[in-house]
């Protein structure tokens, strides 16, 4: 099975009897009630060597901090914030160099999105792995989830997309600060982060949402790294649809909202992309050409 079938199979198998669950599985994270006006949210996320990163091309520096970054993504696309984190770790020897550089990545990215380490667990593994679960929290007004996109509404992105696995891999900032500025001034109406490819992700969104969405290829925000790799501008943009690990984000608004989008939040840019649709199709424009979008970034499986 791929990726995503695998974990259709697991929601069809898993029964959720707790009330307290608003969201299981499904979105970026899960929604647990929590207060009279906040949830909490639980993510979880692995990466392995040979698989996310290698020893040879990354400072376990880098990995420590990939590690917390893509688990605090999920967080940024669900609107919230992040409060505590545990930490699993397989590690093939506890030489104090590997330990004390993995530990200088957690405490960079804790003290950075200001959240706390509060436990975890350490075993011998052949392959370096990391392990991290985040609790994170969101003020129930301000919850976004994959499922709320409607016909008519505005596409758009953060950030530059493509050829992440160059340089911005292994450098992620999480959209936290941005997360939360969109969903505290706009009405945003869903959000993804983009972990296995804006044409995965998207349509993972369309179809939580149950709609369609036609996106406008040259307006895609293509990364200087993905221009350098390309000979063609369509070999650039088809990095930025399917390269995946680009951790941006992307959301959905009314379409009034459209002269009201910043271009930027701080640095980060802020793109229109595209239109959702009510006719279940996933079209890509470039100039007069239509061409369907598939599902092709990243799948751990194939």
């Amino acid at each position: 099975m791929k990726e995503k079938e695998i974990i259709e199979f697991i929601k069809k198998n898993i029964k959720i009897k707790n009330k307290d669950v608003f969201t299981g599985i499904g979105d970026d994270t899960a929604v647990i009630k929590y207060k009279k006006d906040e949830y909490f949210l639980i993510t979880v996320d692995s990466i392995v060597e040979n698989v996310h990163f290698t020893t040879e091309k990354a400072t376990y520096y880098q990995i420590g901090k990939k590690a917390i970054a893509v688990n605090l993504s999920d967080i940024a696309s669900m609107g919230g914030i992040p409060l505590y984190a545990v930490i699993s770790a397989g590690i093939p020897e506890g030489k104090e160099k590997i330990i004390k550089q993995l530990l200088n990545g957690f405490k960079f990215m804790a003290e950075k999105y200001r959240f706390d380490i509060v436990g975890g667990n350490l075993t011998k593994s052949n392959a370096l792995f990391i392990d991290v679960c985040i609790v994170g929290k969101v003020e129930k007004k301000y919850l976004k989830l994959r499922s709320g996109a409607k016909p008519g509404e505005l596409i758009y992105t953060t950030g530059t997309l493509g050829a992440s696995q160059i340089k911005k891999h292994l450098n992620i900032k999480p959209r936290i600060e941005e997360g939360r500025f969109l969903v505290k001034n706009f009405p945003v109406s869903s959000m993804i982060d983009i972990s296995d490819g804006l044409s995965s992700d998207l349509i993972t969104l369309a179809k939580e949402s149950k709609v369609g969405f036609k996106i406008f290829l040259d307006k895609i925000p293509v990364s200087s790294e993905a221009k350098k790799i390309s000979k063609t501008e369509k070999e650039a943009i088809f990095h930025a649809l399917n390269d995946g690990e680009d951790y941006e984000l992307v959301f959905t608004v009314p379409e009034k909202f459209r002269n009201k989008i910043p271009e930027k939040i701080n640095s980060t840019k802020i793109t229109y992309i595209g239109e959702i649709t009510k006719k279940i199709q996933y079209t890509g424009i470039y100039r007069k050409e239509k061409i369907k979008i598939t599902p092709s970034g990243y799948d751990h499986f194939f």
